[in-house]
C-alpha cells in the first residue's frame, strides 16, 4: 500500500530554444515484507522458525530536472543542429520504522535489525548527466556524454556502499538513404574514456560486495545498420 504526491511542470521558453521538465514528488509505501523470527523455547518438541509478515514503511522524496537546449539549427549551414542537455535526480529515501528479524546462531534468540531512518538500499542520493547532440546536413552526427552517480548504500544497515564515479562516453555516426527502401546507419563510440573503476550492476541486500564491475578501460564499439522497407 502506498501513497503518492507529485508536482511536476514542463514547458518550452526562450523562443522556442529551451525546453525543460521539472517533477518534485513524495511517495510512502506501507507495509514492506519483513522477517518475523521464532526461536525455540527449550522444549524439545518446539521448532524454531522465521515467516513473513507486514511491517514500516519506505519514505521517497526526490527532485527530478531535465534541460534540453536547441543552441544552433540551419537547413543550409554544414551543422544542422546543436542540442545540449542535462539532467537531474535527487533522491531521498528513507525506511521508516522498519527492521528485519533473524534467528540466533543457537536458535534460542531473535536477532533484530532496525533500519529506521537508514537510506533505502541500491539508491544513489544524486544522479546528474550532461552533454550535447549535433546532427549535420549531410548525415553525420554524434553525441558526448558525461555522468555522475553518487556512492550508495548496497546493503539495509548502510555499512555496505558503492563508491561515486564519473563516466565519460561519446559517439560518432553516419546515417543516410541509399534508395527511396534502403536506409543506413554506420557508428563508432567509445565508453569510460577516463578509465574508471566503477559497478555495472549492483545486487541490493546479498553479499557485501555483490556487483557486476564494468570494463576499467575504454570500450570501443561500432556497427552497422541496414533497413529495407517493402
Amino acid at each position: 500500500m502506498g501513497s503518492q504526491f507529485e508536482i511536476g511542470t514542463k514547458g518550452i521558453i526562450l523562443n522556442d530554444k529551451l525546453s525543460y521538465q521539472v517533477a518534485l514528488f513524495s511517495t510512502q509505501f506501507a507495509n514492506k515484507m519483513t522477517a518475523i523470527a521464532v526461536p525455540l523455547n527449550g522444549y524439545i518438541s518446539t521448532t524454531a522458525y522465521s515467516y513473513i509478515a507486514n511491517s514500516g514503511k519506505q519514505d521517497n522524496k526526490g527532485l527530478e530536472i531535465t534541460l534540453k537546449y536547441n543552441a544552433f539549427s540551419s537547413t543550409s549551414n554544414c551543422i544542422s543542429s546543436i542540442q545540449p542537455f542535462a539532467n537531474l535526480a535527487i533522491s531521498n529515501f528513507k525506511y521508516v520504522g522498519y527492521s528485519f528479524q533473524s534467528l540466533s546462531a543457537d536458535r534460542l534468540s531473535a536477532l533484530v535489525a532496525n533500519y529506521d531512518g537508514k537510506s533505502v538500499a541500491g539508491v544513489a542520493p544524486l544522479i546528474f548527466n550532461f552533454g550535447t547532440d549535433f546532427k549535420t546536413n549531410f548525415g553525420m552526427y554524434g553525441n558526448a556524454t558525461y555522468s555522475f552517480k553518487d556512492a550508495m548504500p548496497i546493503s539495509s544497515d548502510g555499512l555496505n556502499k558503492t563508491t561515486s564515479y564519473n563516466l565519460l562516453n561519446a559517439k560518432i555516426g553516419y546515417q543516410n538513404k541509399l534508395s527511396n527502401k534502403m536506409f543506413v546507419d554506420i557508428y563508432l563510440g567509445a565508453s569510460n574514456l577516463t578509465n574508471v573503476q566503477y559497478p555495472f550492476m549492483v545486487f541490493a541486500n546479498q553479499l557485501p560486495d555483490a556487483y557486476l564491475p564494468a570494463p576499467t578501460t575504454t570500450n570501443f564499439y561500432g556497427g552497422v545498420n541496414l533497413k529495407y522497407s517493402f
